[in-house]
């Protein structure tokens, strides 16, 4: 590798002692460090090469993204990201998406240099909104949520799958997550936890008005649509909870797999299970009796 970018959440406590450390850590290895640009205004680091996000992702050969899992959402949404390794370091607790603590940052960056490390291929999803013609197109890691908005009415939604009708329900929304979103908003409205490096969707209803709504969970080559029958306009879509369209009356949601992944370079030190385990805090009353 010869360029690595670096992108940063500046709110994080120390990122603003790690970046230019590990930029010098970088150069002294033969490799360039490219910065964002927010982080070469805010640190003054101009003796390094900066760039905004769309041209660093063209121009380096892997990135460092020091942050928490909303960082990663951030950067994942960034035009070419897919096309590169992305580092994850998380800056506070351990992260399902920012697995590599900041204490293995160095160690972990020595095995990337050398070529030693293991990706992981996280799948994302596209949504598309119709009202006659395309209004929106936009892609996420995590979920494409449908909701209302600040007033609290419900809202009906009609649903199918590769054109097959499957039900018409009322609540406060829909979330159609990727594995990876398995353990975000989804898992919170009572969503399933599954692998994140399988392929598939999972559809979780939001405080469902008929009990036997439950979570579903279907192909990841399925084509979702989602209508919107409420005769109010106070309805969103949320990507990521990045981006955010407002859905009319007849819109049409449709959702399928997009064609790239996230790569994200998985620590060595952990399994995703260890990290399942240690954020939810699985097991713990059971040591405390011992």
């Amino acid at each position: 590798m010869k360029k690595i970018g670096i992108i940063a959440n500046l709110t994080k406590e120390g990122v603003e002692n790690v970046v230019p450390d590990v930029s010098d850590w970088l150069r002294n290895r033969g490799i360039e460090p490219i910065l964002s640009k927010d982080i070469e205004s805010a640190y003054h680091l101009d003796k390094y090469e900066s760039m905004d996000f769309e041209e660093l992702a063209l121009n380096a050969d892997c990135i460092i993204v020091f942050g928490g899992d909303g960082t990663v959402l951030g950067v994942s949404h960034v035009p070419g990201i897919t096309g590169i390794p992305i580092l994850p370091v998380n800056m506070g607790g351990l992260g399902f998406l920012s697995e590599v603590a900041s204490d293995e940052l160095y160690s972990a960056l020595t095995k990337v240099i050398e070529g030693d490390f293991v990706l992981d291929e996280r799948m994302m999803l596209k949504a598309k909104v119709y009202k006659n013609d395309l209004e929106f197109e936009g892609i996420a890691l995590n979920d494409a949520v449908i909701n209302k908005g600040a007033f609290s009415r419900i809202i009906w939604l009609e649903s199918y799958i590769d054109g097959e009708y499957m039900a018409t329900f009322n609540g406060d929304g829909l979330i159609v997550s990727t594995p990876s979103g398995c353990t975000a908003y989804s898992l919170s409205a009572g969503g399933p936890i599954v692998c994140p490096t399988l392929k598939l969707f999972i559809l979780t209803y939001i405080c469902p008005h008929t009990l036997t709504f439950r979570p579903q969970i279907v192909p990841g080559s399925s084509r979702i649509s989602i209508v919107v029958k409420s005769l109010h306009s106070n309805i969103l879509l949320a990507m990521d909870g990045q981006e955010a369209v407002n859905l009319q009356p007849d819109s049409v949601v449709e959702i399928e797999c997009y064609p790239e992944t996230i790569k994200l370079i998985r620590s060595q030190k952990r399994s995703y299970y260890e990290v399942l385990r240690t954020k939810l805090k699985w097991g713990e009353t059971v040591k405390s009796m011992e």
